[in-house]
C-alpha cells in the first residue's frame, strides 16, 4: 500500500512539472509573438483629405533676373547724353548713352606723344647695346713695349733750355672695361630694353582701347531688353553705382524647387501657371531647367524624407514683374479634380521602380499593397488616387519586423510622431 501511494505521488508530481513547463513555454511563445507585432496607423489620422487642402499642387518661387547690362561712369568721364528712360524697351545695338569725347581727345593725343617718345627711347637703347657688344674688353687689347730710346749725340742732344713735360699731365684716353664689367653692362642694357618694350606694348594696347572707345563715344545695348533703372552721371560717378541698367527682355525667371515625387510629372518645356500676390495678376511660364543635383536648402515646406531639386521657369509675359517678387506656382494640367483622393506623406510609402506601395493591415496581418498616385504634391505629401482609403490602417514601412504576414496592432498617430 505504501508502495502504491508512492507511485501515485510520483506520477502526480511529474504531471505538475510537465504542466508547468507547458504553460511556461506557451507564455514565452506568446511574448515572442507580441514582440513581433507591428503598429499600424489610421490613414485618416496621418493623411489629408484633398478637398480640405486650400491648394493641392503649388510650389513657391522668387522672381530673379537672368541677364543684365550695367553701364558705369568713371569720375574722370563726362556724359554728353543719356538716350534712354526707365521702363523703355530697347533692341540690341540701340544707343544707350553717349560720352563727351572732347576732353578725351586731348588726353588721347598726349598718350600718342608719350608712346612715340617711348619708341624712340627703345631705339636709342638698342643702339647702345650694339655698341657695347662691339666693344673689345681690356684683356683682349694687345700690349707692346716701347723701344729703348737711343743715346743722343751731337745735334740730337737736348738743349738745356728745352721745356720738360709736366709730370701730372695724363693722356685723354678712355680705358676699356674688363671682360667681366662688359658682360654686366650688356646684361643690364638687355634687361632695360626688355622692360621698356613691355611697357611700350602695354601702353600701345591701352591707346588702342581708348581710340576704340573714343571713336563715337556711344554705349550700345548688348541685347533686347527693358531699361530697369537710370540715374544721373554725377550721382553714378560719386556712388559707384551704374548710371543705367538694362534687363533682358526674356531675362525674368522664377526660381523654385520641385520634389522628387513630382519630377516625373513635369519636364522642361512644360507650361505652368503662376499667381503673384504683389501684382494681383496670373502669369504663365515655361520650365526651362530642372537640375539633376539636389538643392542645398528647400524653399518649400517638406519633411526630411523627400529631396528637392532646383527648377527655373521663364515668364512668358513679365508685365509689372520685378526682381524678388514671390510667385505661387501650380503644377500639372489640372485634369485631376482637387476634391479627388487624399494626400499621404511619402514617409509611409515605398517606391519600386515607377510604382509605389504601402504595408497595409488586412485582417490583422501586414500586406504589401500597391497604390495609385497622382501628379500633384503638397510639401512631402503625394496625392493618392487608388489602392488605399482613408479608413485603412498602414504601417511605417521601414524596419526588420515590417514584413508581409506580420501581426498588427492598432496604434495612435501620436505614438509615431512622438517615437
Amino acid at each position: 500500500m505504501n508502495k502504491a501511494k508512492k507511485i501515485i505521488i510520483i506520477v502526480l508530481s511529474c504531471v505538475v512539472v510537465l504542466g508547468g513547463i507547458y504553460f511556461a513555454l506557451r507564455t514565452l511563445k506568446q511574448k515572442n509573438q507580441n514582440s513581433k507585432t507591428v503598429g499600424v496607423y489610421a490613414v485618416s489620422e496621418i493623411g489629408y483629405d484633398a478637398s480640405s487642402m486650400w491648394d493641392n499642387g503649388t510650389l513657391g518661387g522668387n522672381v530673379t533676373v537672368n541677364s543684365e547690362q550695367k553701364v558705369y561712369v568713371g569720375k574722370t568721364q563726362a556724359v554728353s547724353e543719356i538716350k534712354v528712360k526707365e521702363g523703355q524697351t530697347v533692341k540690341a545695338g540701340d544707343v544707350l548713352l553717349v560720352y563727351d569725347t572732347t576732353a578725351n581727345d586731348l588726353q588721347l593725343n598726349l598718350h600718342k606723344s608719350e608712346l612715340e617718345l617711348s619708341r624712340v627711347s627703345i631705339i636709342d637703347a638698342q643702339r647702345e647695346l650694339e655698341k657695347l657688344k662691339a666693344t673689345t674688353p681690356l684683356e683682349d687689347i694687345p700690349t707692346t713695349e716701347a723701344p729703348a730710346a737711343p743715346v743722343a749725340t751731337g745735334s740730337d742732344a737736348p738743349k738745356p733750355d728745352a721745356p720738360k713735360p709736366d709730370a701730372d699731365t695724363k693722356p685723354d684716353v678712355d680705358v676699356p672695361p674688363t671682360r667681366e664689367e662688359l658682360k654686366k653692362q650688356i646684361a643690364q642694357k638687355e634687361q632695360e630694353i626688355k622692360s621698356m618694350q613691355t611697357q611700350y606694348e602695354i601702353a600701345q594696347v591701352k591707346l588702342q582701347m581708348e581710340e576704340m572707345q573714343n571713336s563715337t563715344g556711344e554705349v550700345l545695348a548688348n541685347f533686347d531688353g527693358v531699361i530697369k533703372s537710370v540715374t544721373t552721371a554725377d550721382e553714378a560717378a560719386s556712388s559707384g553705382n551704374p548710371v543705367l541698367v538694362v534687363s533682358a527682355a526674356d531675362g525674368y525667371l522664377v526660381e523654385s524647387q520641385i520634389g522628387e515625387l513630382a519630377m516625373s510629372t513635369v519636364k522642361v518645356g512644360d507650361t505652368v501657371s503662376m499667381y503673384c500676390y504683389d501684382t494681383g495678376m496670373n502669369y504663365e511660364g515655361t520650365i526651362t531647367e530642372i537640375s539633376t543635383f539636389p538643392a542645398e536648402g528647400n524653399s518649400n515646406y517638406s519633411a526630411k524624407t523627400e529631396t528637392y531639386y532646383p527648377m527655373k521657369i521663364a515668364l512668358n509675359d513679365a508685365s509689372d514683374v520685378s526682381q524678388n517678387m514671390y510667385m505661387e506656382i501650380t503644377l500639372g494640367s489640372g485634369t485631376e479634380e482637387s476634391s479627388e483622393g487624399f494626400y499621404l506623406s511619402k514617409a509611409f510609402m515605398k517606391q519600386e521602380g515607377s510604382n509605389y506601395y504601402v504595408m497595409k493591415d488586412v485582417d490583422g496581418k501586414l500586406k504589401k499593397t500597391y497604390i495609385k498616385v497622382g501628379n500633384k504634391t503638397s510639401g512631402d505629401a503625394v496625392l493618392v488616387l487608388g489602392g488605399l482609403t482613408m479608413q485603412d490602417y498602414i504601417a511605417f514601412p521601414y524596419g526588420k519586423t515590417v514584413v508581409e504576414g506580420a501581426d498588427t496592432k492598432e496604434s495612435s498617430s501620436s505614438d509615431y510622431y512622438n517615437s
